[in-house]
């Protein structure tokens, strides 16, 4: 009998671990459209959350170029700054940190907002963050990628 409670409290166990782990994959899409893995803001206005979660997304997570180019407004062109900071590894833990905060604006297909970048023994970064409505999905502006680009120093063109 001990036994037999024993399985089912591994049993409970995995299952628990299954309902979180299939729910994580939610918290990185914020619309149902989205599919496993990927993200998109596809909200008529995106909530700091959701652009919080996508500059996120985007820098501190390993996601395939395809689903971090879904959400810039450069696409495949642009990925390799996404990449780029995620490999370097100053803008997530444990070194570092992003935050999006407000004041934030909202005029049609053009919102923005303020992006804090932390990285130990390195000054904050805080900058205006624009995004775009794109064909139904918010994405980060190539002008923003530029001037990220700029204040970290990437040597790197951007064309995109």
């Amino acid at each position: 009998m001990k036994s037999l409670r024993t399985v089912a409290g591994v049993v409970s166990t995995i299952v628990s671990v299954a309902v979180v782990t299939a729910g994580a994959s939610v918290v990185n899409a914020p619309d149902a459209t989205a599919a496993p893995g990927d993200f998109l803001i596809t909200k008529e206005v995106p909530t700091l959350q959701d652009l919080d979660d996508q500059v996120a997304f985007l820098i501190e997570t390993p996601a395939s170029d395809e689903a971090k180019a879904a959400n810039m407004e450069g696409g495949m062109r642009a990925v390799v700054v996404a990449r780029t900071l995620y490999n370097i590894g100053w803008y997530r833990a444990p070194r570092g940190s992003n935050e999006i905060t407000g004041p934030e604006t909202h005029a049609g297909n053009v919102h923005t907002a303020m992006l804090r970048s932390k990285s130990a023994g390195q000054p904050d970064l805080v900058a205006r963050v624009v995004w775009k409505r794109i064909d139904g999905v918010w994405k980060l502006s190539n002008s923003s990628v530029c001037e990220g680009v700029k204040a970290v120093g990437l040597a790197m063109a951007c064309d995109f």
